[in-house]
């Protein structure tokens, strides 16, 4: 049913279940294009998936309603509408990243059947990059961490106020975040247990995506960075391996160098182009919720232990899933780039390799010449964009904190000023 299924070698992250549960992992495309197929069969269960994926994005949806309904409402406060502020922009975050996935299925398809063939280094290759590969994933699960951690927080600390807290007044039952309802949520047990289920799935779908996406998106870069590898590895033994003086083997080894190359830059393209909208989003969110979450901790008074516990959780999380992403960016940079090093360091110069006054020296000619050209477009480094705005790399994470705290130190003037005007 779902796409892949024929790439029996192919393992993606364990964090991408959590793509197909909330409904934007792809389905094959027999599933869905074939219109043959009766209605109790494959279309039907494509059919009840689309379904169930347009549900979950209605109710991220609907639930960042009642969020912002309540940060309307509470504008004036600055304390309520930062700490309402943190919930509501990773709500809308995801949510555009959920309408994202379920738009562009063909271009998903497109892009794990690029990075299966092009791109996707086997276990049973048995070489150290596809181990290092391997080990750079472990910091998507620590995120996945934090960010699980979180959302259980979110959902588990109002049950406990009611348990162990004081007793509350029926009207004043808590819910996992901040919202105000078109109707009385909290009229009876059994529409404030539905409401409290409502809203509670609405958020962990909402961060099981974030984790989800942004592991699949570093295992697509951080494959791509072990590809440059294996290139460099290649190259390194362009003129050591086989006969150096037979200038055919060389040039059509260095042609095949030239292709791999060129495939390895369209997925980066091709990566590019499916996540840039979603990279976009993420940096201008980030430098807010950052901000935010830091307000929250450092002016929040006579707050709940566990709610210091639970920003500290969000804001750890938060730098985290910017910097590891940033980090990737800026080691598919790093790699990119280091091709023309490598290229240069060949030992293309060595007189009886490249001899170009004799007269049998079209082939090493040749051979000089795909080296010039790869240099020149190795010079040009491969990167992700966040739509052309910004380039995803450590410089933009530095530059992003240095926005947040312009903006923590903007709204903590504002705050002690309006603490001056109350006091």
């Amino acid at each position: 049913m779902f796409y892949s299924h024929q790439y029996k070698s192919l393992r993606f992250p364990i964090q991408c279940v959590w793509l197909k549960l909330n409904g934007s992992w792809p389905l094959s495309p027999t599933s869905t294009e074939k219109r043959s197929e009766p209605f109790f069969g494959k279309s039907f269960f494509a059919t009840a998936y689309t379904i169930w994926a347009w549900y979950v994005i209605a109710s991220v949806g609907i639930t960042i309603s009642y969020q912002t309904a309540f940060l309307i409402k509470n504008l004036s406060d600055i304390i309520i509408t930062t700490e309402n502020c943190c919930t509501t922009f990773m709500g809308v975050l995801n949510f555009v990243r959920l309408i994202h996935l379920r738009l562009n299925q063909q271009k998903f398809r497109e892009l794990i059947k690029h990075f299966y063939y092009e791109v996707w280094i086997p276990d049973s290759s048995k070489n150290n990059v596809a181990a290092e590969c391997r080990k750079r994933m472990i910091t998507f699960s620590i995120m996945t961490a934090l960010l699980s951690c979180l959302i259980i927080m979110y959902c588990v600390m109002p049950l406990v106020e009611i348990v162990f807290g004081p007793e509350l007044d029926p009207q004043d039952r808590p819910f996992p975040y901040k919202m105000v309802f078109p109707y009385n949520a909290n009229k009876s047990w059994i529409s404030y247990v539905l409401t409290y289920i409502f809203t509670s799935y609405a958020g962990i779908c909402v961060v099981t995506t974030l984790f989800a996406e942004d592991s699949l998106f570093g295992f697509f870069i951080t494959y791509t960075c072990g590809q440059f590898q294996l290139l460099h590895e290649r190259i390194d033994k362009l003129f050591t391996e086989h006969n150096e003086n037979d200038e055919q083997m060389q040039l059509e080894r260095l042609k095949g160098i030239v292709q791999k190359q060129n495939n390895i830059i369209r997925f980066a393209n091709r990566l590019e182009d499916f996540f840039n909208p979603i990279l976009l989003v993420n940096l201008l969110i980030s430098s807010v919720l950052i901000c935010m979450v830091g307000f929250q901790i450092i002016t929040g008074k006579n707050m709940f232990i566990g709610d210091y516990v639970k920003f500290i959780i969000y804001i750890s999380s938060a730098i985290s899933q910017l910097y590891v992403l940033c980090e990737n960016g800026d080691a598919l940079i790093k790699q990119s780039t280091l091709t023309a090093q490598i290229l240069y360091s060949c030992q293309w110069e060595v007189p009886a390799r490249i001899q170009p006054h004799s007269r049998k020296s079209t082939g090493k000619d040749n051979i000089r010449n795909h080296l010039w050209f790869m240099i020149l477009c190795s010079q040009q480094p491969v990167r992700i964009t966040a739509f052309k705005f910004s380039t995803l790399s450590l410089q933009s994470f530095t530059a992003i904190l240095s926005t947040s705290m312009s903006y923590f130190t903007l709204l903590r003037s504002v705050y002690i000023d309006d603490e001056k005007k109350h006091g």
